[in-house]
C-alpha cells in the first residue's frame, strides 16, 4: 500500500468513524433527525465502492478522497454545520466543484465502455458524454436537494428557484471547461499533466482492462 493508498485508506476510516460517532450520539440523545441524516451519509460514502465492485473497475485513489471530502464539505459542514449559511460562497464553491469532479467521472465511465466492449468512440463523443454526465448528476442533485427540504425539512436549497438556477448555471459551465480540456488532451492539442497523471493511474489500477 503506498502513501496515496494509506491516506485515502484513513481519510475514508476517519470519515466513517466520525459518522458512526454521531449516530451513537444521536441515538443517546434522541435525536432521531440527526441519527438518519448520519446513516445516510454513512450509506453515500459506499457508493463508490458499490459502482467498482458493480462494473469490476476501481477508481484512481484521489478520486475516491475528492469524493469523500466533497460528501463531507457538502453534507457535513456544508448541511450539519451550517456553511451554507455562514459563508454565501460555499455552495457556488460545492457546485464548481461537482462540474470538474463528474466530468472526471464520465471520462473514466467512458474508458471502461471503450476497454470492454472494444467501441472506438471519439474524442468529441467522450468530451460530449462527460459533460452530459456531469449536467445529469448536477440535475439529480438538485432534486435530492429539493426532496431534502420537503421531507426532512433542511435548507438546502437557500433561496429556492434563484438558488438551483445558480447552481446548474455554475455546474454546467464548470464541466464546459473540463469537457473542453478534456476534448484537447484526447486530440494532442494540449498537454494536461493532471489528466495524464490520471489517466496512467486508471491504467495501474485497471490492467484487465487494457489488454490486448
Amino acid at each position: 500500500m503506498d502513501r496515496v493508498d494509506k491516506f485515502a485508506f484513513w481519510v475514508s476510516t476517519i470519515f466513517r468513524l466520525m459518522l458512526i460517532i454521531g449516530c451513537i450520539v444521536a441515538t443517546f440523545t434522541g435525536n432521531w433527525m440527526h441519527l438518519g441524516f448520519f446513516i445516510y451519509v454513512l450509506i453515500v460514502t459506499f457508493l463508490p465502492s458499490i459502482i467498482e465492485k458493480t462494473y469490476r473497475f476501481e477508481f484512481p485513489n484521489e478520486f475516491e478522497v475528492l469524493i469523500m471530502l466533497y460528501i463531507y464539505a457538502s453534507l457535513m459542514l456544508g448541511e450539519y454545520g451550517e456553511y451554507f449559511e455562514i459563508f454565501w460562497w460555499w455552495d457556488l464553491f460545492l457546485h464548481t466543484s461537482l462540474g470538474i469532479i463528474f466530468p472526471a467521472l464520465g471520462f473514466i465511465l467512458v474508458y471502461v465502455l471503450n476497454s470492454e466492449h472494444q467501441v472506438n468512440l471519439s474524442p468529441f463523443f467522450i468530451a460530449l458524454f462527460s459533460f452530459s454526465i456531469a449536467v445529469s448528476f448536477g440535475t439529480i442533485w438538485e432534486i435530492f436537494e429539493y426532496v431534502m427540504d420537503v421531507v426532512f425539512g433542511l435548507n438546502m436549497q437557500t433561496s429556492g428557484l434563484v438558488d438551483t438556477m445558480w447552481d446548474l448555471i455554475v455546474e454546467t459551465l464548470s464541466a464546459l471547461l473540463m469537457s473542453t480540456l478534456g476534448y484537447l488532451y484526447l486530440k494532442k492539442d494540449i498537454h494536461i499533466r493532471l489528466f495524464e497523471k490520471a489517466e496512467r493511474k486508471f491504467i495501474e489500477r485497471n490492467p484487465r482492462l487494457f489488454k490486448k
